[in-house]
């Protein structure tokens, strides 16, 4: 739509926009652009002064900021807020069987939902206006609807990986979070009926844990769901040393090669973490055309590594960018993560040449867009587009002076720069305001429910007693010995510092679910 006369349901002016960044194309900083929004999408965008004879039924003055896409977050535990800030210093195995398991098999629906709910707010202060949720395969259908509610309640554009398994190798004789997939799929079926996506992608879509979950059987399955549905898939892969080991042991190949030997990886597939990746590994992902979602903040949290982002692209493997779960690094801050996934492949290549601000950028839009399915719908400011995007005031001690705007949203600002967000052509976020829901008691209500949780699961205990890290009394940190990942992997946690009012956990605090298959639906 190209006259300037038209009257939209939305229209922004006086912007300096982020354009671009689609397909090849570099990023172009345009001062005094105006954006009509119309029926959910992007209907005009004009230069200069060709917004003043336009008409909207709602008109923002954005004077002094700078308009950018909407950002992508491809990979989420939203459940996990409520548990924020209680695995600091703990492993992978350990953080999942000391904390997440259990706290996952008590969590209710409407604890779920506050979880979420806080989660999805943060994400939208950030500048997130799409989200990738991977929720825990509990068998209660209720808390996949807790997740959906948020969703549709923050207004964020939301879609829910169902967590899928058929194998447990661990769990012995009882498996109570076990539900046979033809049971799993019509709940996700059911699911996406309940809150569509109104887009050719639907709003649920299947999460295998990890490879060690699930047999060939049930991976063609899930393929075939996906193929059948026209879902993305997303699953766990490459967090953890052991992963291609166990897989050697079992397939006789490593997890990358043989996903490529059955045909599951794909450009459907958005692979979580890819941290452990190896030369082979990384041509099998630009081979198939399958997604990375890169996690930067959980696995430098969790202690997992550094993805290996630069090879992966120049090999040409896709990837995008995600905070993970609330747990995994305490915060769902999408600017933050921008941060984190430009600086740490410069201290990894020890090169500041290797990645820059726009480089983040694109991941965290273009990239993210394609990794949900919608290359066309998301990821730019472009006209069809949807309407996904945020305002960034500039004007904080903490990001003037500004030379280079996509510079200064990378490095140099936080929460309080964004003023306004837009999802699906309404504003969710004006003036620093939530426009659906009530954030101050929204807060207080997170923080009382979330201490009453960790004290009725007994999680409590993990904030207890922290002290100074020991440095130079003869005590071995981290690597071998008792704060080791050597004595982790038994998964007793044994390597914490507990304070000398601190005790075990009991032994039946974790569920009988596989400790692996939690690391998979957990990070």
């Amino acid at each position: 739509m190209n006259d300037a006369s038209a009257s939209f349901d939305l229209l922004i002016t006086n912007a300096t926009a982020v354009l671009g960044g689609a397909r090849d194309e570099q990023y172009r900083v345009v001062p005094d652009v105006s954006i009509g929004i119309s029926e959910r999408r992007i209907a005009w965008i004009g230069e200069g002064h060709e917004g003043d004879a336009a008409k909207a039924v709602k008109l923002v003055d954005a004077q002094g900021m700078y308009a950018f896409p909407g950002l992508i977050n491809t990979h989420n535990h939203l459940f996990q807020n409520l548990i924020k800030g209680l695995g600091d210093e703990l492993y992978l195995l350990p953080w999942v069987e000391m904390l997440i398991l259990p706290t996952a098999d008590e969590m209710t629906p409407e604890e779920t939902y506050l979880g979420a709910l806080v989660g999805c707010l943060e994400a939208i202060r950030s500048g997130t206006t799409t989200l990738l949720d991977f929720m825990f395969g509990l068998p209660d259908i209720e808390l996949h609807r807790a997740v959906m509610r948020a969703f549709q309640d923050s207004g964020l554009r939301g879609f829910l990986g169902r967590a899928v398994r058929d194998l447990n190798p661990d769990s012995g004789h009882r498996d109570p979070w076990f539900l046979p997939l033809d049971e799993v799929f019509e709940q996700m079926r059911q699911l996406a009926r309940e809150f569509p996506s109104g887009l050719a992608v639907p709003s649920v879509l299947p999460a295998p844990g990890t490879m060690r979950t699930m047999t060939i059987d049930g991976l063609l399955r899930v393929v075939d769901y996906a193929e059948t549905e026209g879902t993305q898939i997303t699953m766990h892969m490459g967090e953890y040393t052991d992963e291609r080991d166990i897989s050697i042991e079992r397939w006789g190949v490593g997890t990358f090669a043989k996903a490529e030997e059955i045909g599951y990886l794909s450009p459907r597939v958005v692979a979580a973490h890819c941290v452990k990746l190896n030369r082979e590994e990384i041509e099998i992902m630009a081979r198939t055309g399958a997604h990375v979602s890169y996690n930067p903040v959980s696995n430098a949290y969790l202690g997992n590594g550094i993805a290996p982002i630069v090879e992966m692209l120049e090999t040409g493997v896709a990837v995008a960018l995600a905070t993970d779960g609330g747990a995994c690094g305490n915060t769902q801050d999408m600017i933050e993560a921008l941060k984190f996934a430009a600086v740490m492949p410069k201290a990894r290549e020890e090169d500041p040449r290797v990645f820059n601000a726009r480089d983040a950028l694109k991941l965290a839009t273009d990239a993210g867009a394609k990794a949900v399915g919608l290359p066309a719908d998301l990821g730019a400011l472009e006209v069809g587009r949807l309407a996904d995007l945020f305002l960034l005031d500039p004007y904080r001690l903490k990001t003037v002076p500004v030379h280079d705007p996509i510079s200064a949203l990378v490095f140099q600002s936080g929460q309080s720069n964004v003023d306004t967000v837009v999802i699906d052509g309404k504003i969710v976020l004006e003036g620093g305001r939530f426009t659906q829901v009530d954030e101050q008691a929204l807060v207080r209500e997170v923080q009382e429910r979330a201490l009453a949780l960790s004290r009725r699961v007994g999680t409590h205990w993990l904030a207890k007693g922290r002290r100074l890290t020991p440095w130079g009394h003869g005590v071995t940190i981290g690597g071998h010995g008792e704060w080791g990942k050597e004595a982790s992997r038994g998964g007793t946690g044994d390597h914490v510092a507990r304070g000398p009012d601190q005790q075990d956990p009991a032994p039946d605090a974790a569920p009988a679910s596989s400790a692996d298959e939690a690391a998979g639906a957990a990070t």
